[in-house]
């Protein structure tokens, strides 16, 4: 692999890494899941008792330990044997199994056939060669339900004498400014949401502090965009930002995401989308702390990305020869919402060129190119836009209405078309209904925009989640990317940006 390394940028992504802030959590009760055909994923969490130490454990006995609250850290534990009554004459074996939510305890990893790495499953096994012990386990875990088991076959007793979890963030709900938020309903999603990302900002911006746990564009910037409102944790922006700028593959564009702490840090291939969010990055920045240093820095890498996608622009076709993310949607043709992407980010770039005095001929002129190539798949008999393969997509409306090539009446129009027409190709992920609700607020439809968080995070808190997951479709509560549930994340960083809705509409 061919990574090209620029040193004065890497160097300063390490001068803004800070150390992470810690505290201690203990778990609060022990309970037992049963099944509930009314609750999310027919599974209900029931507290039996509080949790009291020091705890007994036999041989084959199991304990399972709520911790209140979405956690972020390392769990440590001592154990000791009963003094006198029974000596530990043989090492002592204990499973620890962690879960974001109750179908992650309930199902065996045995049984797991999703499509990522089992590697990715919470479970741990402990060897306690001798008592008293005290210590922790390596790997960081994400979670609030701890399954504890003692595996070996020994006839003594041991005990459990402490536990708890040093839980640990970049950022402190406590440093949020508070505002008076007088609906319950999305004073509830607002902290739920703004809780998604405290535990996802740790030495980067993570997409998921369970799983991946990398840096992806995508996720940064709704993060950022999230983060310029409440914690303002503009040094871990610049830190991720001189990342991407400082690991590219030799074909210059910004990787779709970069492993902080393993070389090689990044993979070679690339989505259009995500490559072009460098842009958009760069100018929230710019828009959100007014400095022209950084931006003016980086303005070439940002140019460099609208360069590479003109290049695989194929103006007789209208589309762009470089595969795109856009949503988790299986079979999404994705050729109309990448151009109104790519006219969205280019637009962004030509704001930040004039700021910093920069020419702007070529942005100007790409501009109308891509409107051009982009109007031609408006169809005036569905009042809609259209793939050349005759697909109909809320992407490619949603795509076109933050394009700006049309009137807002005409976006208003298109809405209202998309949601009478009904497409099976639909919404997946928060991350495309982030963008859904953003050109809902470009033409002037805050009510409906806030219907939408109402209704779909809402429905998120409803069913108990203690942060915003990954996927949530309430249609099918077992939905997941990677055909299992259970190694879908509870708290993923794309899923945060009501916290930013909700402060831009009701912050005074």
């Amino acid at each position: 692999m061919s990574v090209i390394e620029n040193q004065t940028f890497i160097k300063k992504a390490n001068d803004f890494k800070r150390p992470l802030k810690k505290r201690t959590v203990y778990p609060t009760n022990i309970v037992e899941i049963v099944e509930d055909p009314n609750a999310f994923q027919g599974l209900r969490v029931v507290p039996i008792h509080e949790f009291n130490l020091p705890f007994k454990m036999n041989s084959g006995d199991k304990v399972l330990i709520d911790f209140g609250d979405h956690c972020v850290g390392y769990l440590n534990f001592a154990l000791n044997h009963l003094g006198d009554q029974q000596i530990a004459d043989s090492p002592v074996k204990v499973r620890f199994s962690f879960g974001e939510f109750p179908l992650e305890i309930m199902t065996p990893p045995e049984k797991y056939s999703g499509t990522l790495g089992n590697g990715w499953i919470q479970r741990e096994e402990k060897s306690v060669v001798f008592m008293p012990y005290s210590g922790s386990l390596e790997r960081r875990y994400s979670f609030r339900y701890l399954l504890i088991e003692r595996i070996d076959n020994a006839k003594f007793s041991v005990e459990i004498t402490d536990i708890f979890a040093t839980c640990v963030s970049a950022a402190d709900l406590s440093d949020v400014e508070t505002f008076e938020i007088s609906d319950e309903i999305l004073k509830k999603i607002y902290e739920t949401s703004l809780k998604t990302l405290k535990e996802c900002e740790q030495d980067v911006f993570e997409d998921g502090p369970k799983r991946d746990r990398r840096l992806w564009i995508g996720d940064l910037r709704l993060q950022a965009l999230t983060d310029y409102t409440t914690f303002k944790n503009y040094d871990l922006i610049k830190r991720c930002l001189y990342l991407f700028a400082g690991y590219r593959a030799k074909h210059q564009m910004v990787a779709p995401y970069v492993f902080p702490d393993s070389p090689p840090y990044i993979d070679t291939w690339t989505f259009a989308d995500y490559s072009l969010f460098f842009i958009s990055c760069l100018y929230d920045y710019m828009e959100n702390c007014g400095d022209k240093i950084l931006v003016e820095e980086l303005y070439h890498v940002a140019l460099e990305q609208a360069e590479m996608v003109s290049s695989k622009f194929n103006h007789d076709k209208g589309t762009i020869d470089l595969w795109s993310f856009i949503d988790w949607c299986p079979e999404l043709d994705q050729s109309v919402a990448i151009l109104g992407v790519y006219i969205y980010a280019l637009k962004q770039l030509q704001k930040i060129a004039r700021e910093l005095g920069k020419d702007t001929e070529w942005i100007e002129s790409e501009i109308e190119t891509a409107k051009t190539d982009l109007i031609r798949f408006y169809s005036e008999k569905e009042g809609l836009f259209v793939t050349s393969s005759g697909q109909i997509s809320w992407h490619s409306q949603i795509w076109a209405v933050l394009s700006g090539i049309l009137t807002e009446q005409e976006n208003i129009q298109l809405i209202e078309n998309i949601e009478k027409a009904e497409p099976e190709f639909t919404m997946h992920t928060p991350y495309m209904i982030h963008y859904y609700i953003e050109a809902l607020d470009r033409c002037g439809l805050k009510e409906k925009a806030i219907h939408v968080i109402k209704n779909y995070w809402g429905k998120i808190v409803a069913c108990g989640f203690d942060c915003c997951p990954e996927v949530f479709n309430p249609e099918n509560e077992f939905e997941s990317p990677y055909l299992a549930a259970e190694i879908n994340s509870a708290c993923h960083a794309w899923s945060c940006t009501p916290a930013y809705w909700i402060y831009k509409f009701y912050h005074q």
